[in-house]
């Protein structure tokens, strides 16, 4: 496969995760497990929100990767809690939306690349057929 082609794929792959852990950390946004207001650590019931790094690759395109939110909640009253106080997942719903509608059009951007370097190949086909 031809290098244009790889990054391509390698951003839509990116795109893809980034999408996927998004709508995770969305769906997990109102889950809680009862904490208290002295708690070092977020309770082990306690959804881990993640994040998605990218990084360039030396041949080209993009490697992404799913990491933990730091601090992965956040302590809130919660009267249906038996401490009073329930930790939640640090979720930001507008920054969520905001990172998927972006990765929706890197996604797009990626195939619209795939796309034109199969006309360019197609063209170029047909131009040496033809002599």
């Amino acid at each position: 496969m031809d290098p244009v082609r790889n990054i391509a794929l390698s951003g839509m792959r990116a795109a893809s995760t980034r999408v996927a852990v998004s709508a995770s950390n969305v769906v997990n946004a109102r889950t809680s497990a009862p904490t208290t207001l002295d708690a070092t650590e977020p309770p082990a019931a306690a959804y881990q929100p993640q994040r998605v790094q990218q990084a360039a690759l030396a041949y080209g395109g993009v490697q992404a990767r799913a990491v933990p939110v730091k601090p992965s909640t956040t302590t809130l009253p919660d009267p249906s809690s038996p401490t009073g106080l329930s930790a939640f997942p640090n979720v930001n719903l507008a920054g969520e939306l905001v990172d998927q509608r972006l990765a929706v059009n890197a996604y797009k951007a990626s195939a619209a690349l795939v796309r034109t370097q199969n006309e360019l190949d197609d063209a170029l086909r047909d131009a040496v057929d033809r002599e």
